[in-house]
C-alpha cells in the first residue's frame, strides 16, 4: 500500500473515532499486545500534543479516580478529566510539579516524542534517541516500582546501547513495530515492563 494511501485510511479513521491524529491507533496497538493500562490508575504522557495518547489512555484506563497527566512545550487543547502541563521536559521543576499531581508515583510513563525531521537520517535519529533518553529519565525519576515505560525510537545502532541500559531497571524490555507505522520509516516503540528501580541516579551521559 502506498505510504500517502495508508497515512490518509489512518487519519479517517482518527477523525471518525474522535481522536485528535492517526498516532492513537499506535498506542492502541501497543496496549493490545502488551497490556500496559492493565489495573492502572496514574499515567504520565510526555510530549503529548495533540492529545491523541492521553484520549486513548483514558479511554483504557479503567479505574474510576485515575490522574492522567499530559505534558508538552506546546499548548494542548483541554481533555476532561486530564491534567495538562505545559512545560518543557529539561524543566528543573517537572519532576516535583508532576508528582505532586500524581501523589503517587505513577505506573506507565508514555514518550511519543519526535523531533523535527531535518531530512538528514543521522542527525534524526541522533535527536530522537536523545528525547528517549531524556524520557527514560524523566520516567525513572516518575514511575512507581512494577511501572511500565513505552518511548518511541529510531533504529539505529546507538539505539541497541539504548535498549541494553533500559534492561538494568526494568524485568522486561521488548521492541515493537507497530502496522500503522511506515514500514520504511525507522520509527518503532520500546515497551519496558517491572520498574526494578534504580540505585543512583542516570544522566544522559550515562544512557
Amino acid at each position: 500500500m502506498a505510504r500517502w494511501k495508508k497515512d490518509e485510511i489512518y487519519r479517517r479513521q482518527a477523525r471518525k473515532a474522535g481522536y485528535r491524529s492517526r498516532a492513537a491507533f499506535k498506542l492502541l496497538e501497543i496496549d493490545n499486545r502488551f497490556e500496559i493500562f492493565k489495573d492502572t490508575a496514574r499515567i504520565v504522557d510526555l510530549c503529548c500534543a495533540p492529545g491523541s495518547w492521553l484520549q486513548v489512555a483514558k479511554e483504557r484506563c479503567d479505574v474510576s479516580d485515575a490522574v492522567i497527566i499530559g505534558i508538552d512545550i506546546a499548548y494542548v487543547k483541554p481533555i476532561s478529566g486530564v491534567n495538562i502541563i505545559q512545560s518543557s521536559l529539561e524543566s528543573p521543576e517537572l519532576v516535583d510539579q508532576t508528582l505532586g499531581l500524581l501523589e503517587k508515583p505513577a505506573q506507565v510513563v508514555l514518550s511519543d516524542c519526535a523531533p523535527k525531521l531535518s531530512g538528514n537520517k543521522s542527525l534524526d535519529r541522533e535527536r530522537q534517541l536523545w528525547l528517549a533518553k531524556l524520557s527514560f529519565q524523566i520516567a525513572i525519576k516518575l514511575l512507581d516500582k512494577d511501572g511500565c515505560f513505552v518511548t518511541k525510537v529510531f533504529q539505529s545502532n546507538e539505539f541497541r546501547d539504548f535498549v541494553l541500559q533500559t534492561r538494568k531497571s526494568f524485568r522486561l524490555v521488548k521492541t515493537y513495530k507497530p502496522q500503522s507505522s511506515f514500514k520504511r520509516s525507522p520509527e518503532m516503540y520500546l515497551i519496558a515492563k517491572g520498574f526494578r528501580g534504580v540505585s543512583e541516579p542516570v544522566s544522559l551521559a550515562e544512557l
